[in-house]
């Protein structure tokens, strides 16, 4: 019984105790009653009218670990504030049946309710419940329940994000710091995420004065987004290390360190773009990424100027923008392979020094070059005033493929003329370029293969970035000592090494 019905019922019942003294005391106090009586039933309710409501949280949160199966339920308010009885079009809950939340309307349940009557100036009780079992895989009971609830109102629109916590994680820094820019600091010391349980990043994070490492088999889980503070629109979800902060992450082979997004379900497994990613702002130095795979990211590492980050048996996949960005900063990179990005999948840009022995660059199934270069930078928006920097690149024994003509696009602001201020080796490398690429100089080359018509990988449109039987880069490298084994372990020919992440089994 809605709240309109029980005011009508009780005002009827005081006007039936009148009834006697109305026969006693003629027609015109009956006619007065049959007046009153029919205002109770005179009250109508306007389904057409567009009605900004408003409701008692904008964000509902089960904010409760769940270390056992638990539910529980919660309320929301909705008021009608006008000086007219609505009928609120309907409620509902926005993955229907399939949702996780159960609704409540007034007593009524069901995923959804359709004209809800509302008195004027006041409001509707919603109940909503969940209940979640954090022993069921991810899959089914994610780390971050989310969906929303809309109610609509004669075409007049309002959601309330519904909020709960599927497993038995780490939510760092906190469960509710999603959409919202954090900072950092543990007064220089270390902050070691070594907790069995997986950890879950909510928000933007600006670490300082503070150390995080990561040890062998952490998984890393990342509630990414869009997210607003203070008029900044942003992607949530990040590691943004600042002068001070710094990265050690040390998997192995047999136990990497998995980050990526935290929608596991099978159809986010590809999906790029889920998270902001790693950065490493200007300054910030002595960062180690080892054994380590990044997925599914906005970018997967970006180092900014001065930065510098060191690489090792790295997987960066499925970035909706560059896969690894490097603004006038110093890297090196080993046994690394990046594939599935946006528009690079390396981008080095203002110059800096970079160095890259048996990587694997696939990019395939984008418009552009999978390696890009220049050693300048723009300081007004017409480019009249530029800035440079020496530009150092080389690759030994590694792989640049993809499906372009050209896979390397080098921009040299002094056009060659300058060797001090660009240098590029290409040493045992393997580079998909066709001669008429005026800006790639072949005097990089050594001992290199440059144009491909011969199969290269087993099976590229499936991921799978081994080595095909015959491979153009099997056998074509030069053996470095203190990189004998491949980024799945297994030792390198000490003759002839093949070029790129993989050695062939």
């Amino acid at each position: 019984m809605t709240e309109h019905q029980v005011e009508i019922s009780c005002r009827e019942d005081k006007a039936l105790r009148w009834l006697p003294w109305v026969f006693t005391h003629g027609i015109v106090l009956s006619i007065a009653f049959s007046i009153l009586l029919s205002s109770c039933f005179d009250e109508s309710f306007e389904s057409d009218v567009q009605v900004e409501l408003v409701t008692s949280v904008d964000t509902l949160r089960f904010d409760t670990v769940f270390t056992t199966i638990g539910s529980i339920t919660r309320q929301i308010i909705v008021s009608n504030p006008t000086n007219t009885n609505i009928n609120i079009t309907s409620i509902s809950l926005d993955r229907g049946d399939q949702s996780m939340f159960r609704l409540n309307v007034d007593g009524i349940p069901g995923s959804r309710a359709t004209e809800v009557p509302v008195l004027a100036n006041d409001s509707v009780h919603l109940f909503v419940e969940v209940t979640v079992d954090p022993d069921q895989p991810l899959s089914i009971s994610p780390f971050i329940i989310e969906e929303f609830l809309t109610i609509n109102s004669g075409g007049s629109e309002k959601k309330v994000r519904l909020e709960a916590w599927g497993q038995n994680a780490n939510y760092f820094p906190s469960r509710n710091t999603q959409g919202q820019i954090v900072g950092l600091g543990c007064r220089g010391g270390q902050i070691t995420w070594d907790d069995p349980r997986p950890y879950v990043i909510n928000g933007l994070l600006f670490i300082d004065s503070c150390e995080i490492v990561v040890p062998p088999g952490t998984q890393i889980f990342v509630h990414g987004g869009i997210a607003r503070q203070d008029d900044i629109i942003f992607g949530d979800g990040g590691l943004f290390f600042l002068p001070d902060g710094r990265l050690t992450i040390s998997g192995t082979v047999d136990n990497p360190v998995i980050i990526q997004g935290d929608r596991l379900e099978p159809a986010f497994a590809d999906v790029p773009g889920q998270w902001a990613g790693i950065r490493f702002l200007a300054g910030s130095t002595g960062h180690s990424i080892r054994h380590a795979e990044i997925r599914n990211s906005t970018v997967g590492i970006r180092a900014d100027s001065a930065s510098n980050v060191d690489i090792s048996n790295v997987i960066i996949a499925n970035t909706s923008n560059i896969g690894l960005l490097a603004i006038h900063a110093e890297l090196q990179a080993d046994n690394m392979l990046i594939h599935s990005n946006g528009p690079q999948s390396i981008a080095m840009t203002f110059g800096g020094s970079y160095n890259f022995r048996h990587c694997t660059i696939a990019n395939f199934q984008n418009q552009s070059a999978g390696v890009f270069m220049d050693n300048f930078t723009c300081r007004n928006e017409e480019c009249s005033v530029i800035e440079t920097n020496p530009l150092e690149v080389n690759f030994t024994n590694s792989i640049i493929m993809g499906s372009n003509d050209n896979e390397i696009d080098i921009v040299d602001i002094a056009e060659g003329m300058d060797p001090a201020l660009f240098s590029l080796v290409l040493d045992h490398t393997l580079v998909k370029v066709l001669d008429e690429n005026e800006n790639y100089p072949p005097s990089s080359c050594i001992s290199c293969i440059e144009q491909i018509d011969q199969p290269v990988f087993l099976d590229e449109f499936n991921d799978d970035y081994t080595l095909d039987t015959m491979s153009v880069a099997r056998g074509a490298g030069i053996f470095l000592s203190d990189l004998p084994t491949d980024i799945e372990g297994f030792p390198r020919d000490q003759s002839s090494p093949d070029i790129g992440c993989f050695e062939f089994q």
